[in-house]
């Protein structure tokens, strides 16, 4: 962590992810693009046409697919090549310029929704079984499911020109969020007596040093800097969430929340009943909290503390290889099949490894239909860092495998089962680890970090869940964001979600400051999905480990459902139901009976 970050044009070949397999030149990429200058004018032909057959409806669903998908291809290009360097504006305006297009585009096929909803209902079903528009059913009866929420030709082609507009705030808070901000962010001290430049890659890293000293000058550097920034990230979720409640209440749907949800075909009652049973298991998060506190001696225990390990680690820092050759062996009760795809894609550079300036912060895995699932990364060494890796690679072979099996139409899976498969391959990590070790100290520090996970992804994404309904309702009853009330309604979660365990004073209280940081407040209602992809792995994994019969059959034909199914239907395959809340009460049952076989390891003083 202390040494310098590297230029992006330092960063051996090797440790990037070979975007090259997509476009092997910007000329190339250019070539495509200027394909795409007639595709409005192209689409024109279907207007008022799509009534008149089964094959004409056919020959527009094939065109719009078509356009879609080398628009897609354009769009991941750019879009890897900006987030290799935020600070690049050659690549900036690259993913601009095809995003003006990608709003050009969509504002073309903007008529064919309520062109196809004006067919009458009693047609178009006897439409969708003939042999031209069979393969095309599932899609085509996903889109009339919006029935009650599509508006006139006209009226959904305003609302597809305001894409571009609708991507500036999540635009601006990249900007601010990983160029900005960052660049102002101070030096301190790392636990080496080295001096290193706080980022937003090595901010968690020097949370989980075991020298409190480097906890406190991160903690404290960190959100000293971004409390100046509050007014315009107040600024700039407010604009968001009226967005979200914009669009929202133009399609006819009950709140931001419940727009959001339809696509996935949830319920706001899966969402409610999420946050409820967390909050019925406090109990179990506050004896953790409290486990720490006592084990690590700390009175008062402040909200830099909430990271660190309770035991110390005997490994130290990991390599990306190791990191590698773990996710394959976690993964092999999978099959050989899904091994040896995932070791062939490291060896093919799907991943970019390592953090160099201006390059954008976290880890996702991303792609188009005929690409590399690509990883990027931030790798820094850390035990999270290679559950970052698992957990990207889970990612990656879904898409993968989706690809394979289904069509483009149907290759891309629902988010409310994304985080199920990457969340699946950490359990699978945590499971080989502490049947490797006979280490009493490794695996209470393993434990110890599997707790870590429930509380980051089941209860922290929970809070977050919490505070973005809030925020949504606030402005929905006619409230404004302002950054007081930010700040203090932020505050009152955290303690709540934390107990009485932390000191909660002046050094406590600048986590207040927190919701500025989080990018997911931008993403419409995503949070809560990792908490219920977790709750589903939990399950998922409990019974590939205890070698119950078809369990990984089920699960590869899961990852290669794409949405052949409604996504809680296609879960089900797997024996999670997610419209109870029995998988994530049991997740939780599985965090208290952890956090009880670590209670027996440690001293309690």
């Amino acid at each position: 962590m202390s040494k310098a970050l590297r230029n992006r044009n330092e960063v051996p070949l090797n440790d990037r992810w070979a975007v090259e397999a997509i476009y092997a030149s910007e000329d190339e990429w250019e070539k495509d693009f200027n394909r795409t200058d007639a595709f409005a004018d192209s689409f024109k032909q279907w207007v008022g046409r799509l009534s008149e057959s089964p094959e004409v409806l056919k020959s527009a669903v094939e065109e719009i697919l078509a356009q879609s998908k080398l628009i897609y291809r354009l769009s991941t290009y750019a879009g890897m090549k900006r987030d290799e360097d935020l600070s690049n504006s050659h690549y900036s305006g690259l993913a601009a310029k095809i995003s003006s297009r990608t709003v050009e585009v969509r504002t073309a096929h903007s008529f064919f929704t309520p062109e196809l909803l004006s067919i009458s209902q009693n047609t178009i079903e006897s439409w969708l079984v003939t042999p031209e528009l069979a393969p095309y059913r599932i899609w085509l009866e996903n889109i009339l499911r919006y029935r009650p929420h599509t508006l006139s030709d006209k009226e959904e082609k305003l609302i597809a020109m305001s894409g571009e507009i609708k991507e500036g705030f999540i635009t601006v808070f990249g900007k601010l969020n990983n160029v900005d901000m960052p660049a102002r962010l101070p030096e301190i001290v790392d636990g080496e007596g080295h001096p290193a430049k706080l980022t937003n890659g090595n901010f968690g890293a020097f949370l989980q040093n075991k020298d409190r000293r480097v906890r406190k000058e991160a903690f404290e550097g960190f959100y000293s800097e971004i409390s100046g920034n509050i007014a315009t990230q107040a600024a700039l979720l407010e604009g968001q969430v009226r967005t979200d409640i914009f669009y929202a209440r133009v399609k006819k749907h009950s709140s931001a929340l419940a727009s959001s949800l339809f696509n996935d075909r949830v319920s706001t009652a899966v969402y409610d009943s999420l946050i409820e049973s967390v909050h019925n298991n406090f109990p179990t998060l506050y004896r953790y909290f409290n486990l720490r506190k006592s084990v690590l001696e700390l009175d008062p225990m402040r909200l830099y503390d909430a990271q660190v390990s309770i035991v110390p680690e005997s490994k130290g820092e990991y390599t990306w290889n190791e990191a590698v050759d773990l996710t394959l062996e976690a993964v092999a009760p999978l099959g050989s099949d899904y091994v040896n795809t995932l070791k062939k894609g490291f060896e093919d550079r799907w991943a970019d490894k390592y953090e160099n300036k201006g390059k954008r912060s976290g880890a996702y895995s991303g792609g188009c239909y005929d690409s590399y699932p690509y990883i990027l990364h931030n790798f820094n060494g850390t035990l999270r860092s290679v559950f970052t890796l698992a957990h990207e690679a889970g990612h990656s072979m879904h898409s993968l495998l989706s690809k394979k099996a289904q069509p483009f139409h149907m290759a891309s899976y629902k988010i409310i089962l994304a985080e199920v498969a990457s969340t699946t391959n950490e359990m699978l990590l945590i499971d080989l680890m502490l049947k490797r070790t006979n280490n009493r100290d490794e695996k209470a520090y393993l434990l110890d970090h599997l707790l870590s996970k429930f509380r980051s992804t089941l209860v922290r994404q929970t809070m977050f869940a919490e505070f973005e309904k809030y925020i949504h309702e606030h402005v929905e009853a006619g409230g404004s964001l302002t950054p007081d009330l930010l700040n203090e309604e932020y505050l009152k979660l955290v303690k709540l979600y934390h107990g009485d365990s932390f000191a909660f004073d002046d050094t406590d209280t600048v986590i207040a400051y927190e919701w500025s940081r989080i990018p997911h407040f931008y993403y419409n209602f995503y949070v809560y999905k990792y908490a219920t992809g977790l709750a589903s792995a939990v399950d998922i994994s409990s019974r590939i480990i205890a070698g119950d019969e078809g369990v990984v059959e089920n699960f590869i034909e899961f990852l290669e459902g794409g949405s052949s199914k409604a996504p809680l239907e296609l879960l089900k395959g797997t024996g999670v139901d997610l419209s109870t809340p029995a998988p994530v009460n049991s997740a939780l049952q599985k965090m208290n009976s952890t956090l009880t076989e670590l209670e027996g390891m440690l001293t309690i003083k």
